[in-house]
């Protein structure tokens, strides 16, 4: 698990960490804490409630935002935009005769290449180790034949993110 966290680009990767740490300080999740369960009270759904035995406040139940999943969504967006940015000028646009024809729906060696290629971006962020490993699971996949196919409300939602 190491090995996997350490290929994610360390710009990106940090800025996501600190993202989603400042979320949960805000909702009153410490670093490493487990779910717990209060009279009935699911914690990891309702993040009001602070362990009494946690902080300065000894004694005393401090009152937190809940975890805004959306803000948590909307961080792993901005990740992915910073990582796959530029991936539309790679796609296939398929042909009539595409489907017999055997081609790829995205030119994965110009991407990898088009993102080693220093620029002003990217000169300290090496993203090839990670979008090695990425472009070769089921998801990226499945996310580029249905960019390819058709217009799917999530994916034109996130080319606009990029183009932002």
């Amino acid at each position: 698990m190491k090995a996997a966290y350490q290929i994610i680009p360390s710009e990106s990767r940090s800025l996501l960490v600190e993202e989603i740490e400042t979320l949960c300080q805000d909702a009153g999740i410490m670093p490493g804490q487990e779910p717990l369960d209060y009279t009935g009270i699911d914690s990891a759904i309702d993040s009001n409630i602070v362990p009494s035995n946690m902080g300065n406040n000894f004694g005393k139940h401090k009152q937190h935002e809940p975890l805004d999943d959306r803000a948590v969504r909307d961080n792993f967006l901005c990740f992915f935009c910073s990582i796959l940015g530029g991936y539309e000028r790679f796609l296939v646009v398929p042909d009539a005769d595409f489907l017999t024809s055997g081609n790829e729906w995205f030119n994965l060696s110009k991407f990898l290449a088009a993102a080693s290629a220093p620029t002003a971006s990217n000169s300290n962020n090496n993203r090839v180790p990670y979008l090695s490993t990425l472009v070769e699971t089921q998801l990226f996949s499945s996310f580029i034949q249905r960019r390819t196919e058709a217009s799917d409300v999530h994916l034109v939602l996130f080319d606009e993110c990029l183009a932002e």
